[in-house]
């Protein structure tokens, strides 16, 4: 019996939390929202397995945290296991990022209030900065070449059913987050192609009508949460 070498630990490990073209965009997305986003763009080409981009208007990613915003178990959501009795985030393992590193290429583009430009950071297998250069846009991650090194997930995808049920499975997602999150503005495009979008609007119900329709909505039954004093429509 041997030891599994580092590289083949972290591929196996990262392909046990990044499974799917859904499930990167949702943790991208959850990266975003608990950076105060209240916009946001996702952008695939080929389904996601050629390019995965989320683009947003969060506070972004500090200079000096930057050498570690892809590193295994680096996060600023908690610091002590305590923390987690009080979570208030999406994120806290710090592993979203560091484990699509090890299953695509990645690059992230982030810019500060404090910071004049925006810095585009390409990062290796290990979630390390290999190269960093200006940039002139907002706050985006880009992923590519998702699953480049595991053959069998990407064969998953070889049929146009199973991507097409795939690209469903993320609009429902954005669905879902347009319903809770009624502030939140949502742009889906595939191919660059408008799949889906959703403006900013004031409460729950306006973003039901604005996501499921005014019909669906007008037979729907109020409910009410006594905990938050919401309703729901």
């Amino acid at each position: 019996m041997k030891q599994l070498p580092p590289d083949t630990v972290r591929l196996l490990s990262s392909s046990q939390v990044i499974t799917s073209v859904l499930n990167v965009v949702k943790e991208l997305m959850e990266n975003s929202l608990d950076a105060g986003a209240t916009s946001l763009d996702i952008k695939l080409e080929n389904y996601g397995l050629d390019r995965i981009e989320v683009r947003d208007n969060g506070h972004g990613i500090k200079a000096e945290d930057t050498p570690v915003m892809a590193l295994t178990h680096f996060t600023s959501k908690i610091f002590c296991h305590e923390d987690l009795e009080r979570l208030e985030t999406y994120g806290f393992r710090g592993e979203a990022l560091g484990s699509i590193c090890a299953v695509a290429e990645v690059a992230v583009i982030t810019k500060t209030e404090e910071d004049d430009i925006s810095t585009q950071y390409t990062l290796n297998f290990t979630g390390q900065i290999v190269s960093q250069k200006p940039s002139h846009l907002g706050t985006t991650v880009s992923v590519l070449k998702l699953f480049k090194n595991l053959p069998v997930r990407r064969q998953y995808y070889s049929t146009t059913k199973k991507c097409k049920e795939e690209l469903k499975k993320v609009q429902d997602l954005l669905l879902a987050y347009a319903i809770i999150k009624p502030e939140l503005r949502l742009t889906l495009i595939h191919n660059k192609v408008v799949v889906w979008q959703k403006a900013k609007v004031a409460d729950h119900r306006s973003a039901l009508v604005a996501t499921l329709g005014a019909s669906t909505v007008a037979n729907c039954s109020l409910a009410t949460i006594a905990k938050s004093n919401q309703r729901l429509f």
